[in-house]
């Protein structure tokens, strides 16, 4: 069924729900003032709520045990490093853990609804992306100078700056989208999009004009390209067709080849994308160097392009790398450290303690991504140590388990993947949303089989 069809039943409470699930997996950039869409979800707790009382007169007690001791586990956790640290429990910690719990009960009693209207969660989220290009194309306005791959992507950076300036930005075909304003944050969920539809229309499950707005999509994601979304594609699908091909028919097998191919080819080609793994600091930039860059490509001659390039220079690929070779030193020294983690939501304190202790020769390296670890792998190990370790085991057992179906392989497994690469934090881009699915699924599969 897709999403005209669903709309033409008029069943408002499903759709209701779908709209509170896309906007936490999808919209979680999106935000007016002090409004998130991703806070929305938490309107489905009313409804856990009488699930759970439900439960309670049926003598279930199984979500209300694995609740609470969650909560003790988690409250201890972060409650032990604060003691030990003799530090105040902060306001953004707590709010991690009640965040987390509340979506530790959605996923529980909403892990099969979800699972069973994949599709129709991709249709809606495709229709309002469609219709928030439209808006930003009619809207117009210039997209990042540089970014790894996107079509028009065709000209050595060197010659765009010597040649255009200011102007390089009216020779991108690209354009600034609304939901997602910076490339990545597509890249981080588009894979799992993609890897999902593709298997459905190459085993005809999908309708014609499901196919259409595939292919458009595709076409838009790769206009807006970014290292996360080539990376996200060609990790998650190779890692995927690996453990699972035999679920995989030829069609379906053809379709993601071509898609690895593509996405591995423009990783080694292009100039933009082969900078994006070569950290800035192993460079030695530094303020000063970065201020000797730009008089040396335009002297003194234009002092307001020289900013411009500056700026170039500072939000580059190689800075971008940088974030997240010195957030691994972190994680790497955090794990032997402190093996048990600092707790969730603790990044932060984790971030500035190793920087005191062993700041970057880069200055920049210790101001960037303080929160979020520049990708959720290190977030991860940091804040939970060999428990985080333990999370990606559990991780792998989920992509290798043959009772799972291929269809949530494709769809949840590049969302973890592509944002251990390169996330923004676990309540961005539905990271901890999914992560719980897919703990429930495997849960329920093994409850079934008892």
């Amino acid at each position: 069924m897709n999403l005209i069809n669903f709309l033409k039943l008029r069943n408002f409470k499903i759709l209701f729900i779908l709209f509170l699930v896309v906007g936490f997996i999808f919209l979680s950039g999106l935000k007016f003032e002090y409004f998130q869409f991703r806070f929305l979800i938490l309107f489905l707790l009313l409804t856990c709520i009488y699930k759970l009382y439900t439960d309670l007169k049926k003598k279930n007690y199984y979500f209300l045990f694995s609740f609470l001791l969650l909560l003790i586990t988690l409250f201890l956790h972060v409650g032990l490093n604060f003691y030990f640290e003799k530090s105040k429990l902060t306001n953004y910690s707590l709010f991690g853990v009640v965040f987390f719990l509340s979506l530790y009960a959605v996923s529980y009693y909403y892990t099969d609804f979800i699972n069973k209207k994949i599709n129709l969660i991709i249709n809606l989220f495709l229709f309002i992306f469609f219709v928030s290009c439209l808006y930003s194309v009619l809207n117009y306005r210039h997209d990042a100078p540089f970014f790894c791959g996107g079509i028009s992507n065709f000209m050595p950076s060197d010659t765009l700056l010597e040649q255009y300036g200011h102007r390089i930005r009216d020779l991108r075909l690209s354009f600034r989208e609304l939901i997602f304003p910076e490339n990545s944050h597509l890249g981080m969920i588009a894979p799992g999009i993609i890897a999902y539809s593709v298997y459905r229309s190459t085993n005809k499950k999908n309708s014609k004009i499901e196919i259409f707005t595939l292919c458009l999509f595709i076409i838009i994601c790769f206009i807006k390209s970014s290292t996360t979304l080539l990376l996200g594609i060609f990790l998650s699908l190779t890692l995927i067709l690996l453990f699972n091909h035999k679920q995989i028919n030829k069609k379906t097998l053809i379709s993601f080849i071509i898609l690895i191919v593509f996405s591995l080819s423009i990783l080694l080609l292009s100039k933009e994308c082969r900078s994006r793994f070569v950290p800035i600091y192993h460079l030695g930039f530094s303020n000063k160097t970065l201020e000797n860059k730009t008089n040396s490509v335009v002297g003194k001659i234009n002092k307001n392009l020289a900013y411009k390039i500056e700026n170039i220079l500072r939000t580059s690929g190689n800075l971008s790398s940088g974030v997240v070779y010195r957030a691994l030193f972190i994680a790497k020294k955090s794990l032997i450290e402190k093996p048990f983690g600092w707790g969730l939501n603790r990044y932060d304190q984790a971030f500035d303690y190793f920087n005191n202790l062993e700041p970057s020769k880069n200055p920049m390296l210790n101001r960037y991504n303080n929160k979020d670890g520049a990708n959720n792998f290190n977030k991860l190990i940091v804040e939970f140590g060999i428990f985080g370790l333990i999370i990606y085991l559990f991780i792998f057992l989920f992509l290798i388990n043959k009772k799972i179906s291929i269809e949530l392989k494709l769809f949840y497994f590049p969302f973890i993947l592509t944002q251990s690469l390169r996330g923004a934090g676990y309540f961005n881009g539905g990271f901890s949303l999914i992560l719980l699915l897919m703990l429930f699924t495997f849960i329920k599969i093994y409850k079934k089989a008892e």
